[in-house]
């Protein structure tokens, strides 16, 4: 009788660490994060950088923030498809960059900003906010 219920216990704890790492390795890259948000950045087709921001849950929510290595970026909706941007970007050696403004932002992807090449970067950056409902 004891055999059984080690056996059950070891398939209970290897059912939770595996859905525990499904949801570490996988909902929280791909899925929709619990902050609503997501930063990335990446190289566009001009060998530059883009900051591509993607706002989840954008019809129910009304404040976004997220910071992390050389990026703090806070959004607020003001209307329907009215948005306060607040977003700062790059480290001391490129130069930090600030772009706060107010833009209409429909469902998908608008362009905020572009800034040329710097002397020490290959292309151009943009900043990029991927509206998802």
């Amino acid at each position: 009788m004891t055999g059984k219920w080690r056996l059950l216990i070891s398939a209970m704890v290897c059912v939770v660490a595996i859905a525990s790492a499904f949801h570490f390795l996988v909902m929280e890259r791909y899925g929709v994060p619990d902050s609503g948000i997501r930063v990335v950045e990446q190289d566009n087709e001009d060998g530059g950088r883009d900051w591509v921001i993607r706002l989840y849950q954008s019809d129910s929510r009304h404040h976004w923030q997220a910071s992390g290595d050389g990026y703090a970026v806070a959004i607020d909706r003001q209307g329907k498809d009215s948005f306060s941007l607040d977003i700062a970007y790059g480290g001391s050696g490129d130069g930090r960059h600030r772009i706060r403004q107010q833009v209409r932002l429909h469902e998908g992807a608008t362009l905020v900003a572009a800034f040329g090449a710097g002397p020490t970067e290959a292309g151009d950056t943009r900043v990029i906010v991927d509206r998802v409902k």
